[in-house]
């Protein structure tokens, strides 16, 4: 797949300013483009995002109503052959940062593609890139026209993409489905470009804005705002496919989509990746303690921000250690709130037993799940979790909170422990979590094969084959195939 064939680069251009982010590598880029200069975060600021969405899908109407009479032909023709010949569209705003959304679809994509199923994934560059690129053959990353850092959200940030590369790469690739997985601005104008273009519009609820909305943003008056934005948004996006309980409950109650509207459907992931065979191997001693050193390891790894209760985990953790010196939490990810957990603990009485590994991936990342003894996961905001099951995959136990996908993963004591946001009981199934590392192995080895074939429901085969079956019952019932 390639951006444009007259992309014009000096061979001094630098394609981004960040350091490069394991496995991907730019294939194509598109030409340079204005793009407003990338401001700071605000809440007026981001009323602005509307007008600008709506203004730029109104300006394009003419060449989108163009695009929709030769899409129709195109399926037209594509489809009397064979009805099952359906291709779809993902796309998501955060694919240029490093995130579970952004990771789980760069995995699903390419496997869909190597089975024979058309998909194809697009998003925003990141404001950093001088212009929009293509990475690994595939993952189309848009030049931008606005973008502003995200409120509350360091390092990540609301983008609304360039419209004719869109109407281009739709023309050059037709789709029967594009499917939004977050009520992002880019979503938004994409979803408005989609519906003129007489395109089937859905949606998978992947991020639970509202809750990030309460617990990052300040300002009440942004909260009511946000949430009939997303009301609004998923009333346009329809149906919305559901990771877990919870949240097609949310969907339903909070978000006001019919029931009948809303999909529960498992995500997969690239298990292979995280074997039980990377347990021991050395690539905990890169980064921490030996295990003679401290014995029961522990670790938390993705995005290190606030609205994965990091700071409710740092409260048991430092209570945990200051009884214990043969245990040992390890951070692994980037985030924002990093560098504040860091000197939290730098000033701790119990620093020594906190490590950070940083961001990794490959052997490295799988190492480090499979060289933890438990995985601990508080987060209340999670809609699914690939973290929990890349753990369980390499046979960790996982701690995870009562409410979102993790627990609908964990599912029983033999996989780990579900537990409600209360220091108390937190602290008490660390001390349990202990007491069976050094004192029941028989137990312990026991739950880390259970957790081994818990994982196993959630390939990518079983995730693949079900998504396409459902775009095609969907593609059959809007285009009356």
């Amino acid at each position: 797949m390639t951006a444009s064939n007259s992309t014009k680069l000096k061979a001094t251009d630098q394609l981004d300013t960040r350091p490069g982010i394991f496995g991907r590598t730019v294939t194509s880029t598109f030409r340079k483009s204005f793009g407003i200069k990338h401001k700071p975060p605000g809440n007026i600021r981001t009323c602005w995002i509307p007008p600008i969405v709506f203004g730029s899908a109104l300006i394009n109407i003419p060449k989108l109503l163009k695009l929709r009479s030769y899409l129709k032909k195109e399926r037209k023709a594509r489809l009397a052959k064979d009805p099952n010949d359906i291709s779809v569209l993902y796309y998501s705003d955060n694919l240029d940062e490093t995130n579970g959304i952004a990771n789980n679809l760069r995995n699903v994509i390419p496997y869909m593609r190597a089975h024979g199923l058309k998909a194809g994934l697009m998003g925003s560059a990141f404001n950093t890139r001088p212009c929009g690129v293509v990475e690994n053959g595939y993952c189309i990353l848009l030049p931008r026209m606005f973008s502003m850092e995200q409120l509350g959200y360091a390092n990540s940030e609301l983008a609304i993409p360039r419209v004719s590369p869109v109407l281009r790469l739709l023309k050059r690739y037709p789709v029967d489905i594009i499917e939004l997985e977050t009520p992002s601005p880019g979503a938004w104008l994409i979803a408005l470009c989609g519906k003129i273009a007489g395109i089937k519009v859905m949606s998978h609820y992947r991020t639970d804005v509202p809750q990030y909305t309460r617990t990052l943003v300040k300002a009440k008056w942004m909260h009511f705002y946000v949430l009939k934005l997303m009301q609004i948004f998923y009333w346009m996006a329809r149906p919305v496919i559901s990771p877990c309980d919870d949240y097609s409950n949310a969907l339903i109650n909070e978000l006001k989509v019919p029931e009948n509207q809303v999909r529960l459907m498992p995500r997969g992931l690239p298990l292979e990746r995280f074997q039980a065979s990377m347990r021991g191997q050395g690539t905990w001693e890169k980064f921490g303690c030996t295990r003679e050193q401290r014995p029961v390891r522990f670790s938390f790894i993705g995005r290190i921000s606030k609205e994965k209760n990091l700071e409710f985990l740092n409260r048991v953790w430092k209570k945990f250690a200051a009884k214990h010196n043969d245990v040992e939490l390890m951070y692994v990810g980037y985030g924002w709130y990093l560098d504040e957990i860091k000197a939290e603990f730098a000033k701790s009485d119990v620093k020594d037993s906190v490590n950070f590994a940083g961001e990794q991936g490959g052997d490295n990342l799988a190492g480090l799940y499979a060289d933890s003894d438990f995985f601990l996961f508080p987060s209340t905001t999670d809609t699914f979790g690939n973290v929990v099951v890349e753990a369980m995959s390499t046979g960790t136990p996982a701690i995870v909170s009562n409410y979102g996908g993790p627990r609908n993963i964990v599912d029983s004591e033999k996989h780990g422990m579900i537990l409600p946001i209360d220091e108390e009981k937190w602290l008490q199934a660390l001390e349990d979590c202990r007491k069976m590392k050094l004192e029941n192995a028989e137990a312990y080895e026991q739950m880390r094969k259970d957790c081994q074939i818990r994982s196993t429901r959630y390939t990518l085969e079983n995730s693949s084959k079900s998504q396409f079956e459902y775009f095609r019952k969907v593609a059959k019932e809007y285009y009356k195939v």
